[in-house]
């Protein structure tokens, strides 16, 4: 079968218009079966048993989820294939094994009769453990019990992320826990043989216990010299560093990066681009407006991130020399329609948080004909987004000589017809199944390429 075609009846198989006769003819075909069975959500029920029939465990962990339909799942639990049967829990203990995070839906697939609780108490630590880490919501008594397992793997799931702060009795029972101690170190009540304690650790230990609010200023100055340069950058973000004395290790933090060429002063600056401080949030406005024009980048945007800054300080921010900042500003719901547009047009879109600037409602729907117009092909596919675009700017980013462009576009539902179905034919097969994935695709087009290719 031709590539191209192929990759046509792979968007098809994702498409959320294709009828169910379309659905069941793609069944015949491996790689559609299985794209079905990730990407569409209400397969018809001959389709789901045909898939279940033809292709059995290759489909079942995609079908057997909890976001299918209760139908579905009871039919692959009453498969007669075991391997079909046991699909999903075979890939979660899988995914346990190789120390990868588990949802608590995935989890209840190994449970008994007495649920996740059941379970945090199995015999295999490693089940202890698995749910020690990812049942956030767990009852607070049994997560006391967790972190006093006698496994210590057990204790330091149960500790950490995602959690939120242990309570305040137990804490220092595990910071004095070896297993424990790097989780609460950065907010636990310290004493002198804590610190030492610390202070003797690891670069991981050292770095937690240097944002430690009560942290005496000794031991603080102490970690400021410290031979890390990733534990000198935590100490950059206490709220207790004076502000001359936080210029000036960040300077030669800066300065060990950029002109001694250190790897590792290196990637702890670049960090310090994503830290936001809490205590910033809680300060009185006049006190964080004070640290918009901190050198630490996290502390003067965890200051921009505040909705109740006056107006004139917003203003102030969205010509702010720090591009995150504006990006911040921007993110208000207040924010203008022409601000968003030149930040978008200067910078790009913001592809670190969603939703981004072209999805604020303020976003002018012109600049998306004028993101088309770019020299920029990163640009350009930004103005595929657009739900407005004339068909001649649609037509014309549908036949950009970037083929990342055309992608883009061949996913526009207004699309024209015309267009949409030349890009079926294009040299790149990613185009080719982007534009078989849009929902405007007519039905008989794709009845015409299984006719094609024979299914």
């Amino acid at each position: 079968m031709d590539v191209r075609l192929r990759a046509a009846l792979v968007g098809i198989a994702a498409n959320p218009s294709a009828p169910p006769d379309v659905l069941l003819r793609l069944a015949a075909l491996p790689e559609t079966a299985s794209e079905m069975a990730w990407r569409q959500q209400a397969l018809p029920d001959e389709v789901t048993e045909r898939l279940l029939t033809d292709f059995g465990p290759e489909v079942a962990l995609a079908l057997d989820r909890p976001d299918r339909s209760d139908a579905v799942r009871r039919r692959i639990a009453e498969d007669p294939d075991a391997e079909v049967r046991e699909a999903r829990r075979r890939f979660v203990e899988h995914t346990i094994a190789a120390g990868n995070r588990v949802t608590p839906d995935d989890l209840a697939v190994l449970a008994g009769p007495d649920g996740l609780t059941g379970l945090a108490r199995d015999q295999d630590p490693l089940l202890r453990a698995a749910v020690a880490g990812n049942w956030v919501d767990m009852p607070v008594e049994l997560r006391r019990e967790l972190l006093a397992d006698p496994d210590p793997r057990v204790r330091r799931a149960a500790v950490g992320y995602p959690h939120p702060s242990v309570p305040e009795d137990l804490l220092a029972r595990l910071l004095a826990d070896e297993a424990t101690r790097a989780e609460v170190a950065a907010y636990a009540a310290l004493t002198p043989e804590a610190i030492c304690q610390c202070m003797a650790g690891d670069e991981e230990l050292r770095a937690q216990l240097a944002v430690n609010p009560t942290l005496p200023p000794e031991a603080r100055d102490r970690l400021a010299d410290d031979p890390s340069p990733y534990v000198r950058s935590r100490v950059l973000l206490r709220q207790d560093l004076p502000d001359d004395r936080r210029g000036a290790l960040f300077a030669h933090l800066v300065g060990a990066a950029e002109d001694e060429h250190d790897s590792e002063a290196f990637v702890a600056v670049a960090m310090l681009d994503h830290e936001r401080p809490r205590w910033v949030d809680a300060l009185p406005v006049v006190d964080r407006v004070r640290h918009l024009d901190s050198p630490v980048p996290g502390i003067r945007r965890a200051g921009a991130a505040g909705r109740d800054l006056p107006s004139d300080v917003v203003e102030r921010l969205h010509r702010h020399d720090d591009l995150g900042v504006r990006r911040i500003a921007a993110r208000r719901p207040d924010a203008p329609g022409d601000v968003l547009e030149r930040l978008v047009i200067e910078h790009g879109e913001d592809t670190k948080h969603r939703p981004g600037h072209t999805e604020h409602p303020n976003f002018p729907p012109a600049a998306f004909v004028a993101l088309a117009a770019s020299d920029d092909p990163a640009r350009r596919v930004l103005a595929a987004r657009g739900t407005d675009l004339p068909a001649d700017v649609l037509t014309a980013l549908a036949r950009d000589d970037d083929k990342a462009v055309r992608t883009a576009a061949a996913r526009h539902p207004r699309l024209p017809a015309a267009v949409l179905d030349d890009l079926l034919t294009d040299d790149v097969t990613a185009v080719v199944q982007a534009a078989g994935a849009n929902p405007a695709l007519p039905a008989d087009t794709m009845r015409a390429l299984l006719d094609l290719a024979g299914l």
